[in-house]
C-alpha cells in the first residue's frame, strides 16, 4: 500500500531536518558541543521552492556539499546494506593470531573480514593464517585505527566484534556531526580533530599542512567549537591554570623543593608561570584564540607523545606535531618565512604578532571517515558517539510523530 500524500511529506520534512541539521541542538545534549546548525525555516523554504519548481535543486542543497560528507553517505549505503543482510557473526576469544598459524578460528576470520570487504581472494587453505590474510589484517588495523602488527590480539578482536549495526551508528552519529559545520566552510581554516587527532590547514579550500595532534584526555575533553587564530606567540610563558597548579604542580613541588626551579616556574603577580624556553609546556609556538573554554593550539616539548595511541593525553588544549610551520604559513602574508619564525624563536624572548586577517579554527570529532585508503573507523574515546546516536533515534521518531499527527500542516497543503 502507497504512502498518502501526507505521509510523503512527512518522511520529506523529517529528510530535511536530518540533512540540514535541524533534528537537534548540539549544547543542549552536551555543553561541549557548540558547534551549531544555523536555525532554517524549512517550511517556508519547501513552500518557496514549490511555488517556484525549484524542489529537486532544495533537496539536492540540504546536505553538506563537501565530497567527504558525500563520500562518507555512500559508505553509510553499504553498512546499511550489510546490516540488511545480517551483519557479521561475532569472533570468539582466544589466543592472539599469528601469521603462519592454522586453526579453525583462522577459518572464521577469513569469513569475518571477507564479509567486510577486507579479503576477497580464494585459498586452498582458510585454515592457515598466510600472506593474503596478514595483508588483509594489516589494512584492517590501519582503517580501525589499531596498531598496525598483522596481530589479532584483544584490541583488533574488540574491532571485529563490534555489529555491522554498530558501525552503521558510528557513520550515522559522524554524518550528524558534519552536518553543524558551517556552510560552505571558510576556504582557508584549520580543522583539528579530536576524534582523529589530526589537524589540517586548508588555504583557498586545498589541504597544505597535515600533522598529528595530541588532545584532551576523556577526563578532560576537547570541545567542539569554532573561533578564529588572532595572535601567534613565540616563546610564550605559560600561566599555569590554578586547577592544574593545585592539583598536579605544587604537590610535586612539595615532594621535591628544587621541582619549581629547575622547571623554570616562578609566581608573577601571585599567580603560577613558566618562563618561556624549550622545556615550557607549551613549547615555543602558541596560537592565541577566542574560546569560552579556555582551548588553543599549541607546540609541547613531548615530541615522543606523537607516536602514542592514542593521542587523548592533554587537559583540553591542542598540541601540534608542526607548529613552527603552521606559524610560517600563517604569517606567510605579513612577510614571515620559515627562517623569520626560527630565528625569532632562537633569541628567546617573547613575541606576539596579532595576524592582520584572523584564520578561523574548527574544533570537530570524526570517528568515521573515507580517504584514498578507504573508510576509518575510528575508537570513540569520549563515548560521544553512542550520545549522538540516541539522541537522533529520539528525536527523528519525536519529529516523525508530530509531523504524522499534522497532517494539515502548510507543508502538506502545499503538496497539491
Amino acid at each position: 500500500m502507497g504512502m498518502s500524500s501526507e505521509q510523503l511529506v512527512a518522511a520529506l520534512m523529517l529528510h530535511a531536518r536530518q540533512e540540514s541539521g535541524q533534528i537537534l541542538r548540539p549544547a543542549s545534549l552536551n555543553m561541549l558541543w557548540t558547534l551549531t546548525p544555523v536555525a532554517r525555516d524549512l517550511e517556508a523554504e519547501w513552500t518557496t521552492a514549490r511555488a517556484s519548481g525549484q524542489v529537486k535543486d532544495w533537496l539536492a542543497g540540504l546536505s553538506p556539499a563537501d565530497p567527504r560528507y558525500q563520500s562518507l553517505a555512500l559508505a553509510r549505503r553499504d553498512y546499511a546494506a550489510r546490516v540488511e543482510a545480517g551483519g557479521w557473526p561475532v569472533l570468539s576469544t582466544g589466543a592472539v593470531l599469528r601469521p603462519g598459524d592454522q586453526s579453525a578460528a583462522i577459518i572464521a576470520l577469513r569469513h569475518r573480514l571477507a564479509l567486510e570487504g577486507f579479503l576477497a581472494t580464494p585459498t586452498q587453505t582458510p585454515e592457515l593464517y598466510d600472506e593474503d590474510l596478514a595483508q588483509a589484517v594489516l589494512r584492517y588495523q590501519g582503517l580501525r585505527g589499531l596498531e598496525a602488527d598483522a596481530l589479532v590480539g584483544p584490541a583488533t578482536l574488540a574491532a571485529l566484534n563490534v555489529s555491522a549495526a554498530g558501525r552503521l551508528a558510528q557513520i550515522e552519529a559522524n554524518l550528524e556531526r558534519w552536518r553543524w559545520l558551517p556552510r560552505p566552510l571558510p576556504a582557508t581554516r584549520i580543522e583539528a580533530d579530536a576524534g582523529a587527532a589530526r589537524a589540517t590547514l586548508f588555504v583557498n579550500g586545498a589541504p597544505v599542512l597535515d600533522m598529528r595532534i595530541i588532545v584532551g584526555a576523556p577526563a578532560t575533553k576537547t570541545p567542539m567549537f569554532a573561533s578564529e587564530i588572532e595572535t601567534v606567540v613565540l616563546n610564550p610563558p605559560w600561566n599555569v591554570p590554578s586547577s592544574i597548579a593545585n592539583a598536579e604542580i605544587l604537590p610535586r613541588a612539595a615532594r621535591d623543593s628544587g621541582y619549581l626551579a629547575r622547571n623554570n616556574f616562578t609566581y608573577q603577580e601571585g599567580r603560577l608561570q613558566q618562563r618561556p624556553g624549550p622545556t615550557n609546556a607549551l613549547g615555543q609556538v602558541k596560537f592565541d584564540m577566542p574560546s569560552p573554554f579556555g582551548i588553543y593550539l599549541h607546540d609541547t616539548p613531548a615530541r615522543a607523545a606523537f607516536e602514542r595511541h592514542p593521542r587523548t593525553l592533554s587537559h583540553g588544549c591542542v598540541r601540534l606535531e608542526r607548529p613552527r610551520e603552521l606559524a610560517a604559513l600563517l604569517l606567510a602574508s605579513q612577510g614571515w618565512t620559515q627562517e623569520t619564525v626560527d630565528g625569532v624563536i632562537a633569541q628567546g624572548l617573547t613575541r606576539r604578532v596579532d595576524l592582520t586577517a584572523p584564520v578561523p579554527v574548527l574544533i570537530i570529532y570524526t570517528t568515521a571517515f573515507v580517504d584514498v585508503a578507504g573508510l576509518h573507523l575510528l575508537a570513540d574515546p569520549y563515548g560521544w558517539d553512542a550520545q549522538l546516536v540516541a539522541a537522533l533515534n529520539s528525536r527523528a521518531v519525536a519529529q516523525l510523530d508530530r509531523d504524522m499527527a499534522s497532517p494539515e500542516s502548510e507543508c502538506a497543503s502545499n503538496l497539491g
